[in-house]
């Protein structure tokens, strides 16, 4: 991370299905890490590893719980209900543990997307009490974030900031993205996976490259990143 300069800046999300050995040695080193909770793909919503309070009763506190929720303001009622009843329910195990949430939010594909709409929905789970410590949400533009930024203002003022999600979305859709979100402090930095190793991983897999190629190949990728973020900051 030094050569970025990224030293006590920097952090990860990571499950403990695949990512036990690196939970093990990244934590107690002053990285940021986010853990996910929810079963991959699951709508409505479901826990990968079963009770919420269960899994935090072993969790250091330095791990932030991580849960994605697909959902839409204009969900059928009974999806909408149930989903939410999960995260209050994950929520309140927070509280009680003194585990900081990141809840992420994203729009199923197949039902309309709009940046309103993703504002209705970070209010719909503060109506119902829901007060994340962290959001992570899709890129939106400059209007977007100003309407975001007065919601979590007024509803949440504790708020840690909002980290950017990537959608497997191509590296100038990204680029774009950090350009729009300049406007907000809200906005803390980006967490993205695919746009860094989705190529890479696809090649390495048919047999294409090498062990070292594919980790090379994900580190430009994530340094290219890191300098349009840093960019965004100067226009």
């Amino acid at each position: 991370m030094d050569i970025a300069g990224l030293t006590g800046k920097a952090g990860l999300l990571c499950d403990s299905t695949f990512g036990q050995g690196v939970l093990n040695a990244v934590t107690g080193r002053g990285w940021w890490i986010g853990r996910p909770i929810e079963l991959p793909g699951s709508r409505p919503l479901a826990l990968e590893h079963g009770n919420i309070g269960t899994q935090l009763a072993s969790w250091p506190l330095e791990h932030v719980v991580k849960c994605l929720v697909f959902c839409h303001p204009e969900d059928e009622a009974a999806l909408r209900l149930e989903q939410e009843r999960m995260v209050q329910e994950v929520y309140r195990a927070c509280c009680e543990s003194g585990h900081e949430l990141l809840l992420e939010v994203i729009l199923p594909v197949d039902m309309a997307r709009c940046d309103q709409l993703y504002i209705r929905a970070v209010q719909r789970f503060y109506n119902l009490g829901v007060k994340p410590d962290w959001w992570k949400l899709p890129p939106m533009g400059r209007q977007g974030w100003q309407a975001l930024e007065q919601v979590v203002t007024e509803r949440d003022p504790y708020c840690r900031g909002v980290v950017l999600l990537g959608l497997d979305a191509p590296e100038a859709e990204l680029a774009a993205g950090f350009a729009e979100a300049a406007c907000s402090p809200l906005v803390k930095g980006f967490a993205v996976g695919r746009t860094l190793f989705g190529a890479p991983s696809r090649a390495w897999l048919a047999g294409n490259i090498t062990d070292e190629q594919l980790v090379g190949q994900v580190r430009d990728n994530y340094l290219r990143l890191i300098a349009l973020w840093r960019q965004r900051t100067m226009q």
